[in-house]
């Protein structure tokens, strides 16, 4: 029986690998480790009951501990980078289409660049037309605040 025991958790192992391979979950693998785990006590010699404790163990201590620092990790790194474009920051637009509170409008740096806009204070509305200036960027997303009008400007 060890020998049949041999093959299928090398079998298991290898399906469930196969199937990770396929669809990157980072499930499948769990189980493919409690296999190994399982394939290694049943090369030793030790019983069946011993082999299913060693899979499940092995496999449950890896979804709960291992798969969540994993996902995490990697979803931090699959997310846009802050990336800064310094020719912008600092320069003067105009809204060319309405900043909603939290949301993104439009905006013309210069005379013809236009930008992704959003308000730096989330809860502002700047409305088409407002003079603004540009205080920082993310990718092609630009940080705008309305310019305070001075005495005597229209």
């Amino acid at each position: 029986m060890s020998e049949l025991d041999t093959i299928i958790w090398a079998l298991i192992l290898a399906l469930a690998f196969i199937g990770e391979m396929i669809t990157v979950s980072f499930f499948l693998i769990f189980f493919s480790l409690g296999a190994a785990v399982a394939l290694v006590v049943s090369l030793a010699g030790v019983g069946l009951v011993s082999q299913l404790a060693g899979f499940a163990a092995a496999s449950l201590i890896g979804m709960a501990i291992l798969r969540p620092a994993i996902v995490n990790r990697l979803s931090l790194r699959s997310g846009e980078r802050y990336e800064r474009h310094k020719g912008i920051v600092g320069r003067g637009a105009v809204v060319t289409e309405e900043i909603e509170p939290g949301g993104s409008g439009m905006v013309r740096v210069g005379r013809g660049e236009f930008w992704t806009a959003r308000a730096l204070h989330p809860g502002v509305r700047i409305e088409k037309g407002t003079r603004v200036r540009v205080l920082d960027s993310d990718g092609l997303t630009a940080f705008v605040e309305p310019l305070e009008e001075e005495e005597g400007e229209v």
